[in-house]
């Protein structure tokens, strides 16, 4: 009994429901023949270059929970947020990096990090219905989402669409409305420090986790262009210096980098093109 009080205490009904589903869904493809499935995926996971991320990832979630310390704003209940910060965000920012193709995509995850869209997460978060109906809610609303992205694939079935979104947005309202109202009977309850922490949080790492992510998708854009210079050419010293100047050229500027690798042009290897004023060029020609 003190242990499901404990639940209770780190988790509300809506998160325990979405724990029980995810336990479920994963004990059926554990059991079924969907596990076999599993295995090349599981493969990729673990293999160096993954594991070499979800270390940094991990070492980098670990210096900011210690600066939150230092600043003396971080409670042990804190931890819950950052993992499911982690598996609705982080990792998706992360396996979502092939889509930086400027600068600007930093500037718009700052900016979903901070608007107003966050205060109502909050709110509906805050308070939840019975276990017994988020058990029963939760995969009626994951179902109609699911359904509704799948309809809007087709264009026979626009109306579909359509009807799908209505009944989600007055479900999404309805749950909203009844947040707000519990927020201001139980106001007194809800301005509380805790509350605030768990408030700022999400957006707080998610702002601290776009260095991690610019950086990432830097090596990452460094590695698979340098990997492809490499097959441009039989020329080695010439495509040595060549990513040479790129790096002094481009340096940490994501923007620059993507220039040089969207006009690069393979001729320049067999002519007589000063490389480096060649490619200064191109780093400053024009936007992505």
């Amino acid at each position: 009994m003190n242990f499901w009080t404990d639940i209770e205490a780190i988790f509300n009904n809506r998160e325990i429901a979405l724990l029980l589903w995810i336990a479920v869904i994963v004990l059926v493809v554990l059991l079924s023949k969907l596990r076999k499935s599993l295995v090349p995926i599981f493969k990729i996971l673990t293999s160096k270059m993954f594991l070499i991320i979800f270390s940094l990832i991990g070492a980098y979630l670990y210096g900011t929970i210690l600066l939150l310390k230092n600043l003396e704003v971080w409670q042990t209940s804190n931890l819950k947020d950052v993992l499911f910060w982690l598996f609705s965000v982080g990792l998706i920012l992360v396996f979502k990096i092939n889509e930086a193709k400027s600068n600007a995509y930093f500037k718009g995850i700052f900016l979903s990090a901070i608007k107003w869209t966050i205060g109502l997460e909050f709110i509906v978060n805050l308070y939840s219905f019975s276990l017994f109906k988020e058990i029963i809610i939760l995969p009626i609303l994951v179902f109609l989402a699911m359904t509704q992205a799948v309809a809007e694939m087709d264009e026979k079935h626009k109306v579909v669409s359509k009807f799908l979104q209505n009944v989600i947005a007055i479900a999404g309202l309805s749950i909203f409305s009844y947040s707000l109202y519990k927020t201001i009977v139980n106001f007194d309850d809800v301005l509380t420090f805790q509350n605030l922490v768990s408030f700022l949080l999400p957006s707080t790492i998610t702002v601290l986790f776009i260095p991690f992510v610019y950086f990432l998708a830097l090596y990452s854009t460094y590695e698979s262009y340098f990997i492809h210079l490499d097959f441009m050419t039989v020329k080695k010293d010439k495509v040595k210096e060549t990513k040479k100047l790129i790096l002094r050229i481009a340096n940490i500027n994501l923007d620059k980098l993507l220039r040089i690798k969207k006009n690069f042009e393979k001729r320049v290897f067999y002519d007589d093109t000063d490389l480096k004023s060649y490619i200064h060029n191109i780093s400053k020609q024009s936007k992505i």
